[in-house]
């Protein structure tokens, strides 16, 4: 099969990357930085290094267009966290983490849908957060970051109805407090559990539409 991941070069889609070379997947990472070093100390045959600036709208377009193959299972991992307060939120951060966060992962999945690189059969996996959950969340250290993932989410639900004619599964995943530079040092998840824990939940599920934890548990909306 082959995984497509946003953001592979660092945290929870660098260990995904990892996980799925292991189980001899093939593995197109998308990143910023094509001379990132830890992907290319990986020497591996099964992974392809592709430039993706997914705040970009055109960039996404031009590496939608450059992909050479199908899709099996598309995950939209590449995210960013502003910490903030209010009543002292910052526009410009709102602006960065739905470029990031929402509509980076809603349009590389649509223009990889008209450029025919979604594999029937496949499934797109949105990483999200629980502080995304409007049902779940009471605080949060980021109400930017909250809000654009309760906006994944939405996305997550509408595309996974337009897609059920392409029986591709949509679905959101938290990947856990993971201790990377975003969850901090004193998180209780090391990137490599969690990413092993959501390559068989990726395995597993058949449902879509959902938010699942990334020990498979359901999380409400």
């Amino acid at each position: 099969m082959t995984f497509l991941i946003t953001g592979a070069n660092r945290g929870i889609g660098f260990a995904l990357t990892k996980e799925i070379l292991k189980k001899k997947h093939k593995v197109i990472a998308a990143v910023r930085n094509l001379k990132a070093k830890n992907l290319l100390q990986l020497e591996e045959e099964n992974i392809d290094i592709m430039h993706l600036d997914i705040s970009d709208y055109n960039s996404i377009v031009d590496f939608s267009a450059q992909l050479k193959c199908e899709v099996d299972i598309l995950i939209n991992n590449a995210g960013v966290l502003f910490k903030d307060s209010f009543p002292e939120l910052k526009y410009e951060d709102f602006l960065n983490s739905f470029k990031v966060n929402t509509l980076g992962a809603l349009f590389l999945t649509q223009e990889l849908y008209k450029n025919k690189k979604l594999k029937k059969g496949g499934k797109i996996v949105n990483i999200d957060s629980i502080l995304g959950s409007i049902s779940n969340t009471r605080t949060t250290p980021s109400y930017c970051y909250s809000i654009s993932k309760a906006a994944l989410n939405m996305a997550t639900k509408l595309l996974s109805n337009y897609f059920l004619k392409e029986d591709i599964l949509v679905f959101s995943v938290h990947p856990g407090w993971v201790k990377t530079d975003m969850g901090g040092k004193n998180a209780p998840i090391t990137p490599e559990e969690s990413a092993k824990n959501i390559i068989n939940l990726i395995e597993n599920v058949k449902e879509t539409g959902k938010f699942y934890d990334y020990t498979g548990k359901e999380i409400e909306w």
